[in-house]
């Protein structure tokens, strides 16, 4: 059910309408890989001096020692300005006047005196808007980042930034909801710190970024994080690596799921909400971003292609470190799966951190992830040879807390198995096997209402609302690492309907349940001053005695079941053939536990009514497949488990539904 890989974005489609805005030539780029003006290093310098004149030796850095950069300039003389940046050629509010980004800077003052040029963290949102007055100063210039990152990473030789996007907060233009006026306009600000296009001070003077090194990374969670996946997916020159956190990879299937939209009307929703409406303009693309996306069908259009960065995955020149929480129901883990299958086809430098939790930022997990990031901003910004893409290339959580290390994710060795679905007569239980099949058909029944993943429990229970497939006890544990997919046969007596596939852990284990912060403690990240401490609380991993976990949960429209373009009227009585992917997972099923399967019944889309449905199912023209290791000889018996299993304690509760709640979580963890 993924969208077409042979599509392919234009040079700045608007992604929105027929809009009034005026969209010019953009500017040529300099094809040399650093700024025209940036200080060479030492090397550099010596090729280029003439015959018989010494070179002028590069400033030393102090804040370098060996292989890792080390806090040597104080907080307290950090430079802190902001700039107007030019988007050149562009007017997406249709003023008039070409666009203009605000940006802020902190970066160390005492490398500007010694004149040593400095690589820049950039973190851009739409948020902004909502931080206090309290963090800026009289003349507007903000005083406080509200992160650890500036207090941690400016005394090491790096400037932080914060970037208001295109449309939001100070920034001038529209917001397009992860089209080309959010990239275009954010991708200005790489350009302007290697000397592409202008900018000046918020009274008009020009202003260069004679201070940088023309090396930029882009970091940030939610929205913050996708912004980088945009920008890098142009191939924008200088932006040297990318840290996205919880981030989208494809608005589509951040707001569908293989054709079931997730709510009603949320792309309208999700840009009135960040938008600044200064511009009648602006305005009105609330109601005609909305009117695009297409609710009332939920198929992808070409309208979304600017909005899905995998389809230019092949112009990513950064290297990418993903993080993302194996439990985030908001930005599905499907979100990093997919895009980390892009780029590794591509062979770009990559690294990933998973964890346990819900929608978080990286630094929730404290030292387990500076750890990773520190040496990986150093490789990649500061050119310290650190063997960093030598380490190991994936940090994970596992069910209990504890954090591995492997070489490689998706893990070694996994495997694509086929594991076949089958219901002994008389009812009972399914099976979930390698093993043939044997089955006759299985009939389910959904109401008007989404089911909840207590659906799971006591699966051995007669329930008319589910189909259950379930393994024999494991001899031996198994894991699945990667994305896999659900092939079903069925047929529907309403004319719409949608199926949900959870794939269950049955069995007892003290497991992950949240990360919390430690009353009454502090620890500084990093160097800080009475305004901006960097101090922030420790945290704490919580686990549970559970003996069910839902480890994924993955939506189909039966409707598009031809292609995620076209949704059809279901015919009763008709056989449809729907194949769709899982969210991606890394789990281990434990000796003594069982993998399990539940089918249920769900609306198909929330702008229409839906009254309910049966759906008949075909086990043995349907299947499972995931991507496993270890020892999968333990799913080879084709039994059915009909003893009753041990399964009342759900692991973490129900995901959040609610629209406005999930934008308090996209906010919260952007900060």
């Amino acid at each position: 059910m993924r969208p077409s890989r042979n599509r392919s974005r234009t040079a700045f489609r608007t992604g929105v309408g027929l809009l009034a805005a005026t969209v010019l030539v953009p500017m040529a780029s300099l094809t040399a890989n650093a700024r025209p003006d940036a200080t060479p290093d030492a090397a550099t310098a010596a090729t280029a001096a003439a015959p018989g004149t010494a070179a002028k030796p590069a400033p030393a850095k102090p804040f370098v020692q060996g292989t890792q950069t080390v806090a040597a300039y104080d907080y307290d003389n950090a430079i802190h300005e902001r700039v107007q940046v030019d988007v050149p050629g562009v007017d997406t509010d249709a003023n008039g006047i070409t666009d203009q980004i605000t940006v802020d800077i902190v970066r160390p003052g005492e490398a500007a005196q010694a004149g040593i040029d400095v690589p820049v963290i950039i973190q851009a949102s739409p948020y902004y808007a909502s931080d206090p007055k309290t963090y800026f100063d009289a003349n507007g210039t903000r005083q406080i980042f509200q992160s650890w990152l500036d207090n941690y990473f400016v005394p090491r030789g790096y400037a932080f930034a914060y970037v208001d996007m295109p449309g939001t907060f100070r920034s001038t233009g529209c917001s397009d909801v992860g089209a080309d006026f959010e990239v275009r306009g954010t991708k200005a600000v790489i350009d302007w710190l290697n000397n592409r296009v202008p900018a000046h001070t918020p009274a008009g003077a020009p202003v260069k970024a004679d201070w940088s090194t023309g090396k930029a990374g882009m970091i940030g969670t939610s929205w913050n994080g996708t912004i980088a996946n945009s920008v890098a997916s142009t191939g924008v020159k200088g932006l040297e690596t990318i840290v996205p956190i919880a981030a989208i990879s494809s608005w589509y299937d951040y707001t569908r799921s293989n054709g079931v939209p997730y709510y009603d009307e949320y792309m309208g929703f999700l840009h009135d909400y960040v938008s600044n409406d200064l511009s009648p303009r602006c305005v009105a693309l609330t109601g005609e971003i909305e009117q695009d996306s297409d609710t009332r069908t939920g198929s992808y259009s070409r309208w979304w292609d600017p909005r899905n960065y995998r389809l230019d995955a092949k112009k990513v020149k950064a290297s990418v470190f993903v993080v993302h929480g194996l439990d985030d129901e908001n930005v599905k883990t499907r979100q990093f799966g997919e895009w980390w299958d892009e780029l590794e086809k591509r062979g770009v430098p990559r690294k990933i951190f998973l964890h346990q939790g819900v929608h978080l930022d990286g630094f929730s997990f404290r030292d387990a992830y500076v750890d990773q990031l520190h040496p990986w901003f150093d490789h990649w910004l500061q050119g310290l040879q650190n063997n960093v893409m030598k380490a190991p290339q994936a940090t994970i959580q596992r069910e209990d807390g504890s954090f591995t290390t492997e070489a490689r994710w998706p893990a070694e060795g996994a495997k694509n198995t086929k594991l076949a679905l089958s219901k002994p007569a008389g009812g009972g239980t399914g099976g979930l096997s390698i093993a043939a099949p044997t089955s006759d058909p299985i009939s389910f029944t959904g109401t008007d209402k989404e089911s909840v993943d207590s659906v799971v429990l006591d699966p051995t229970a007669p329930r008319t609302d589910r189909a259950v497939f379930v393994s024999n006890d494991l001899a031996q544990p198994v894991r699945l690492s990667g994305t896999g997919k659900v092939e079903v046969r069925v047929k529907v007596n309403k004319v719409a309907a949608g199926i949900k596939a959870r794939l269950v852990d049955y069995g007892t284990a003290t497991r992950y349940t949240s990360v919390s912060n430690i009353a009454n403690t502090s620890k500084c990240w990093g160097d800080g001053n009475a305004l901006d401490t960097g101090c922030f609380p420790e945290t704490k991993i919580n686990t549970a005695v559970s003996n069910t976990a839902v480890v994924v949960r993955t939506l189909a429209d039966i409707g598009h079941y031809k292609s995620p373009d076209e949704k059809v009227s279901l015919q009763s009585g008709k056989w449809y053939d729907l194949t769709f992917e899982l969210n991606a997972d890394d789990v281990v099923f434990a000796a003594g536990h069982r993998l399990g399967l539940v089918l249920t019944v769900e609306p198909d889309n929330p702008s229409v009514p839906f009254t309910g449905a049966t759906i008949t199912l075909d086990p043995v023209k349907s299947s499972l497949t995931l991507p496993l290791t270890g020892a999968t000889a333990s799913l080879a018996s084709p039994e059915s488990p009909q003893a009753r299993i041990p399964a009342t304690q759900l692991s973490q509760p129900e995901p959040e539904k609610d629209p406005i709640k999930l934008m308090e979580q996209f906010v919260e963890a952007s900060r």
